[in-house]
């Protein structure tokens, strides 16, 4: 039986992105990295290595699959930056972290999960992480928040909801807002992307619709509607359209 292989167009984006800035790396430890893999899905790992490798052809890519093994990967030899899932079999990825940078502060970490919403981002930017990667992210989204890390030691400004936090540890420095906010004093006010979402969900439109409609990656989409849902103490997105309307923040 032939071996199916993963076809080229789905890492086209992050090919041409990743070559586009090559040119402007003046370390080679940014060319060719060296990275360690925390987590225990190995579905996940394999597609997450795929992506790496189109970015970064020649990076040492190193896997751990609980905390355990990290911990003696680290020791052996320091990656230029950890990609940490936060729920491990043997510990708490974001728990532990603070005194694992402790011990390492030059390590950088990027931390994964399927989780999504203000409080985890807090934790993980009070934690020292480097930056947030949601695991539906895809090719383009992997080798930006990557690539971020390795420059900046910042991917905090990727995320479309980075300015509802303020970020502490290393990510206070360089943090900018990646989308528009509330004006000031007005904490119940709804941004104008905000408002075009939740319209969008008033009409039964899909992620994907709100997507295509709004020029918006899914990822961003569902990040945005988890953070205002929570952010008007509603359950489902369903829920926040109706509470928005009874507050008068939506026509």
């Amino acid at each position: 039986m032939p071996r199916c292989r993963p076809s080229p167009c789905a890492f086209s984006g992050a090919r041409a992105w990743i070559l586009a800035h090559r040119a402007s790396r003046d370390a080679m430890s940014l060319v060719t990295p060296r990275l360690l893999l925390v987590d225990d899905h190995a579905l996940y790992l394999t597609g997450l290595r795929l992506m790496l490798a189109e970015g970064w052809p020649e990076a040492e890519v190193v896997v751990a699959h609980d905390w355990r093994e990290a911990q003696a990967a680290i020791a052996d030899h320091p990656p230029d930056l950890m990609l940490l899932d936060v729920h491990l079999p043997d510990a708490d990825g974001l728990a532990a972290l603070p005194a694992l940078l402790a011990a390492h502060p030059a390590l950088c970490v990027l931390v994964m999960s399927a989780d999504v919403g203000p409080a985890l981002l807090q934790q993980a930017r009070a934690a020292g992480a480097c930056g947030y990667l949601h695991k539906s992210a895809g090719p383009d989204d992997v080798v930006q928040a990557v690539s971020a890390c390795l420059n900046q030691r910042n991917a905090w400004a990727l995320l479309p909801y980075a300015w509802t936090q303020t970020p502490t540890g290393p990510a206070a420095e360089a943090h900018e807002p990646a989308f528009d906010t509330p004006a000031d004093g007005d904490d119940g006010a709804l941004t104008p992307l905000q408002r075009a979402l939740l319209g969008e969900v008033s009409r039964g439109a899909s992620n994907r619709a709100i997507a295509r409609a709004l020029s918006l990656s899914e990822t961003d989409v569902r990040a945005e509607l988890s953070w205002v849902t929570e952010r008007l103490g509603a359950v489902s997105r369903e829920q926040a359209v109706a509470l928005a309307q009874a507050r008068g923040l939506l026509p």
